[in-house]
């Protein structure tokens, strides 16, 4: 049985100002974790948690469920915003990529996103992993909350690949009715969710970024520089699905990735041969 331990003095990773102690809690059923609130922004953070790696274990929880219908929701609305909003043309890249579901399936509807992740290995999207080129937009769908600092991690990866918008989900909580440890969003079975956020905490992100925070549809947000990105109504999703129903770099990407098989054999059969 885990047992509650003293609440030290703890400090938010996002603005470094004193947290407000909350609750404890066992998280992976025997590590008791310490959860915090940072005021100042509406940030509930859990302190020190040593116990990611045996949480990553495995990348994809075993209580994530939703992978694939998550994923099969999120490549179609995310096409439908970037082509509403003249971003058809955007490379982009998915920065907590999982097995390259939501990247195999963007590329099968022609837009050019790439692969990547710190944890998850890559099965869906091999051959179209991130390299040192820039990026215009960027995705990272149920990644924030996965982050002992997710203000830093985004910092390091807009200043690695460049890009100017990045959508995103979010499951905010209310500041005026915070969430008891009933709510299923905390996750302890898994001990991932570390990083939960209020909208306000949202902004203060997107502020420190140069960017603003906008709100698109349900559980889906952006962080841009461009003032006049919007969701599209339900006749203009309808009308661009129409008009890119044959859009698709599956067949480019299949004679890329047999040159690269035949110039690999071609390489093995020079080194057999020397």
């Amino acid at each position: 049985m885990t047992t509650p331990l003293p609440f030290p003095t703890a400090v938010s990773p996002i603005t470094r100002t004193e947290g407000r102690p909350l609750f404890q809690h066992p998280v992976l059923g025997r590590h008791m974790a310490s959860y915090y609130m940072d005021d100042s922004i509406g940030y509930i953070w859990v302190d020190q948690p040593h116990w990611l790696d045996e949480a990553y274990g495995d990348a994809i929880a075993l209580t994530d469920t939703g992978i694939l219908s998550r994923n099969l929701t999120n490549i179609p609305a995310i096409a439908a915003v970037m082509r509403h909003n003249d971003m058809a043309e955007a490379r982009g890249i998915d920065i907590g990529a999982g097995y390259g579901i939501f990247v195999r399936g963007m590329r099968d509807i022609g837009l050019d996103f790439y692969w990547s992740d710190a944890y998850a290995d890559n099965l869906l999207a091999r051959g179209f992993e991130s390299d040192d080129g820039t990026y215009d937009v960027a995705v990272a769908f149920e990644v924030l909350e996965h982050l002992p600092n997710p203000l830093e991690f985004l910092r390091e990866s807009r200043a690695q690949y460049g890009w100017n918008t990045l959508f995103f989900s979010a499951t905010c909580f209310d500041e005026t009715n915070l969430p008891d440890q009933s709510w299923w969003y905390f996750a302890f079975e898994t001990g991932q969710h570390i990083s939960l956020f209020s909208r306000r905490c949202l902004q203060y992100i997107a502020a420190d970024l140069g960017l603003q925070l906008i709100h698109l549809n349900g559980e889906l947000y952006a962080m841009t520089d461009q003032s006049d990105l919007t969701w599209p109504s339900r006749w203009t999703r309808e009308r661009l699905k129409r008009k890119y129903k044959k859009a698709t770099l599956a067949g480019v990407d299949y004679e890329k990735m047999k040159t690269r098989v035949l110039e690999d054999q071609s390489q093995n059969t020079r080194s057999k041969s020397d």
